[in-house]
């Protein structure tokens, strides 16, 4: 059996050497929670023992001042000169890095947990100890090194909760500095108040009921109010997903205009409504659908800083690289990547899921269980919207919005109008107060 290469992920190695040295990342922070011996590539080991070296000595971080230590100690050629240094620095970007700091420690702790196996079963095959010491000994070294796996416990004051926060004025009125970004019903914002950093948002429904129509036009309504908001479609293709926002915006039927019935006004209300777009709105809808490939297209985006909403449709095409037991499996690590990225990009993450087919068979509403797939959808999602409504003819203009989770808020729903050759989603008016919680 070939030798199986010791966990490491360069990657990460990479883009943490490269925030330092570009000032995205305060050095005590990332030695708060590795060390230079967790990297696993020799030279990136000695450039962050230079970085502790001059962090220590109070001496500014950068590719210069790393550069000369380097030198100082003969190791810059090894290290790839300043040109490695300049390369690294490329890869940094202005993103919550804390999980990459954490995958760093975890991966040492697996190569060092296999080392010290490794080596304890040397000392089991040459039986030079007896069996209690040789468990025990084992047994002290899992212990310490179960200690560097989990982060050190630490009590926060109420002071220091609240200059972490922002201040007081930040804690006790959120909503002042952060409004978060509103969807297109007001009916709905009364409810879950706009869409927040970090959140992961579910949007679940069966086929034919409206998650494209439903997320397009929120990210739609947000690149009207100035924001930038990227869109990843693993069912349709951008110009379709593009026509179809587009139409929704000026309010034309989109199979009439596909079928190039339009007139001339709606064509020119067509083209105002692409331009519109334009100022804000990107698609992505090439392989692979991975959540490595939304992370690094988004990393690349808000490192220009024209990222605030990530929309994708749907989160049951999506693929994860290799082969799991099953698809339940697959599921879940997808799903909790994308709770990972809205925290690391520190936008809200707004994801389509596909319902099971229950709510239809038992003739219902839709409900938490009927997520597809995988249970932990629900548990990773911080607010789950449920889209329900007829399909029968002549039923299907009223649509229901439940609001089944809702981590910091009530839960509930409102009531809105389905415009078929639009396909858009629109307010009656007058607005509908909220039906009551799982209101059937």
């Amino acid at each position: 059996m070939p030798e199986r290469p010791l966990p490491c992920s360069l990657e990460a190695e990479r883009l943490i050497l490269g925030s330092l040295l570009a000032g995205h990342l305060d050095p005590a922070q990332a030695l708060a929670v590795v060390a230079a011996d967790d990297f696993h590539l020799e030279a990136h080991r000695r450039i962050m023992t230079v970085i502790a070296e001059l962090a220590a000595r109070g001496e500014p971080v950068n590719r210069l001042t790393v550069y000369e230590a380097l030198r100082g100690r003969g190791w810059h050629e090894p290290c790839g000169g300043l040109g490695y240094l300049a390369d690294l620095q490329a890869d940094a970007l202005p993103v919550n890095l804390d999980s990459y700091l954490r995958l760093i420690r975890d991966k040492a702790v697996l190569r060092k947990t296999i080392v010290a196996c490794e080596k304890l079963a040397q000392e089991c095959y040459l039986a030079s100890e007896a069996p209690a010491e040789l468990l025990t000994r084992g047994e002290r070294l899992l212990r310490e090194l179960a200690g560097h796996a989990a982060p050190a416990g630490k009590l926060r004051t109420v002071e220091q909760i609240i200059e972490a926060a922002g201040g007081f004025d930040r804690l006790v009125r959120p909503d002042l500095f952060d409004p978060g970004i509103p969807t297109p019903w007001p009916s709905l914002n009364k409810l879950i108040g706009g869409l927040r950093r970090g959140q992961f948002v579910i949007v679940g429904a069966r086929p034919s009921v409206g998650k494209t129509a439903f997320l397009s036009q929120i990210a739609a309504h947000a690149v009207g109010r100035g924001l930038h908001a990227a869109f990843f479609s693993f069912e349709m293709s951008a110009s379709e997903l593009l026509l179809r926002a587009a139409c929704a915006g000026a309010g034309l039927d989109g199979h009439k205009v596909r079928l190039g019935r339009a007139t001339q006004s709606e064509r020119e209300a067509l083209i105002r409504a692409l331009h519109s777009l334009a100022a804000g709105l990107r698609i992505h809808d090439e392989p692979p659908a991975t959540v490595s490939a939304v992370r690094t297209a988004c990393r690349r985006a808000k490192a220009e800083g024209r990222l605030d909403l990530v929309c994708l449709d749907y989160l049951q095409l999506m693929e994860v690289p290799g082969r799991r037991e099953n698809r339940v499996q697959e599921i879940t690590e997808i799903s909790r990547g994308l709770k990972l990225l809205a925290a690391e990009l520190e936008l809200p993450v707004l994801v389509a899921a596909q319902l099971n087919r229950l709510p239809e068979t038992e003739r219902r509403k839709p409900v938490l269980s009927d997520l597809r797939d995988s249970g932990s959808i629900e548990q990773d999602a911080d607010v789950v919207i449920m889209l329900h409504r007829s399909l029968e003819p002549g039923k299907g203009s009223q649509a229901e919005v439940y609001v089944r989770k809702q981590r910091n808020g009530p839960i509930g729903g409102v009531v809105l109008r389905f415009n078929g050759p639009t396909c858009r989603f629109e307010e009656p008016a007058p607005e509908r107060e909220y039906m009551e919680a799982y209101g059937d």
